[in-house]
């Protein structure tokens, strides 16, 4: 299975000259900010945001809308989220379409482990912004989105991520399985390996891709 499951995404990613999912996106610079012991290394830090939506329905129509945030760590740490019913129990692993980038709630759906414990990333987008579009924060920045990871017991650590220009930078290859907080990894681990077996075929497949900077 591993072969032929790589060989799709690879297919898909080829036919569409973008990434397999989340393919039309556009790309952000920012400034982030962490405040707590947990997973995320503290403090400020420079980052990139890339929002997009993960199926590439046609404009103005509702999709899984996907926030991609590169922390420019060295090494940089990679996170992850799409729209969800919400950010507590059960709600935190399960994906929504979304109709605007408004009041929405986007989890990193898998969680970082490390021994016994394992936490959720959870991003919150401010009201306002009506539509699924990408480039939904043109004409509106700055836009801050609030950051928190989250167990089953609530917030570890809370913070920050200021959206504060479009970036001329060509899109980073977003992976949360190579890039995971220090001394963490993605679980359970049988889904990171399938994940990333996926981004794998999905960058064989991007030869020649679109820029961002096209939407």
């Amino acid at each position: 299975m591993p072969a032929p499951y790589r060989r799709a995404f690879e297919l898909l990613a080829r036919r569409r000259r973008a990434p397999a999912f989340h393919p039309d996106g556009v790309l952000y610079e920012g400034r982030a900010q962490v405040e707590g012991a947990g997973p995320l290394p503290r403090g400020p830090v420079d980052c990139l945001v890339r929002l997009s939506k993960g199926i590439g329905t046609p404009r103005g129509v509702p999709d899984l809308l996907g926030l991609a945030v590169r922390l420019l760590h060295d090494p940089p740490v990679d996170v992850l989220a799409s729209t969800a019913p919400g950010a507590s129990g059960w709600r935190r692993f399960v994906l929504r379409p979304a109709r605007r980038w408004g009041g929405a709630t986007l989890t990193s759906l898998m969680p970082w482990a490390r021994g016994g414990r394992r936490m959720v990333a959870v991003v919150e987008v401010p009201e306002g912004l009506d539509s699924p579009e990408p480039d939904v924060l043109l004409g509106r920045l700055p836009v801050t989105l609030r950051l928190r990871v989250v167990d089953r017991h609530g917030d570890v650590q809370t913070g920050t991520v200021e959206v504060l220009r479009r970036s001329s930078r060509e899109r980073p290859a977003f992976d949360p399985v190579l890039h995971p907080p220090p001394s963490w990894r993605l679980a359970p681990r049988w889904l990171s390996v399938l994940r990333e077996r996926a981004y794998v075929g999905s960058r064989r497949g991007q030869a020649g891709a679109p820029s961002d900077q096209a939407g």
